[in-house]
């Protein structure tokens, strides 16, 4: 799952009813593992191979909220809770993005074939996914009174830097086997990269299109190409539904996994 949607679940989680001030530092802890790996000392293999669960020590007991993103990703990607993370990729498996997003298996091996090109079942399975991910995300941000969950993730990640960054070093940096210098350039290169501004601007379906045209070496000034792709967005759209149906499954399946946190 993407940024804003891992923010969102965060935010059911923590409930309205808490003032989002003073545990604001915590939706940057659970955006970690997809944030930090933009150091090049970091990766994303480091951040998400950790266990899920394990003891940790009162010092660094917001590191729990990393792990709570971990969660949420098995959930999405495996369909439960992992004891061990898996590395071997499954196209077939049960997990909420890739069952959701199986129905676009046949149009991308459709799209390709109209292009020239040949697709795998697992590269198919990976692109139905991330398309998948992609539209339910920007669903959210339609949804979801636009920018309230951009502001409330960047005000996070300011929040963290200004206050709270040897906190927030020292607890990632013992959960992930990483130098606190290094957490530190990592979360003050993402706070620079992910501003308000640069997140909303994403927030359309032309650069969610942009985005699957460079990562799978496409090529964006090909008119084809682009309607291609744009098809691919409307059908992954369309596929999202009542995107609220994510959330009760995932909270008892994070509730049952018997994840604590010293919130609880």
């Amino acid at each position: 799952m993407l940024l804003l949607t891992h923010t969102w679940i965060l935010k059911e989680f923590l409930d309205a009813s808490q003032l989002y001030s003073e545990v604001l530092d915590l939706f940057a802890y659970n955006a970690s593992p997809d944030l930090l790996p933009i150091h090049t000392q970091i990766t994303s293999d480091i951040t998400h191979g950790v266990p899920r669960s394990c003891h940790i020590p009162p010092e660094y007991r917001k590191a729990a909220f990393a792990q709570f993103h971990l969660l949420v990703d098995d959930i999405a990607h495996h369909g439960r809770i992992l004891e061990k993370p898996v590395r071997a990729f499954n196209p077939h498996s049960e997990g909420y993005t890739y069952v959701k997003g199986r129905p676009l298996m046949q149009p991308i091996a459709d799209f390709h074939k109209s292009i020239g090109r040949e697709i795998n079942v697992n590269d198919a399975a990976y692109q139905a996914h991330m398309i998948f991910e992609m539209a339910f995300d920007l669903t959210l941000y339609r949804q979801m009174g636009n920018g309230d969950l951009i502001r409330l993730f960047c005000n996070a990640l300011n929040h963290t830097v200004s206050n709270n960054i040897q906190e927030f070093s020292s607890s990632l940096g013992w959960l992930f086997s990483v130098r606190e210098e290094t957490i530190r350039e990592a979360i003050n290169w993402g706070k620079d990269a992910c501003t308000f501004d640069r997140m909303t601007h994403f927030m359309n379906s032309e650069d969610r299109i942009g985005l699957y045209i460079d990562k799978f070496g496409l090529d964006r000034e090909d008119k084809e190409i682009w309607e291609g792709v744009e098809n691919l967005m409307t059908q992954g759209l369309d596929l999202v539904g009542d995107y609220e149906d994510f959330l009760p499954p995932t909270m008892e399946a994070i509730k049952d996994s018997g994840f604590t946190s010293f919130l609880l």
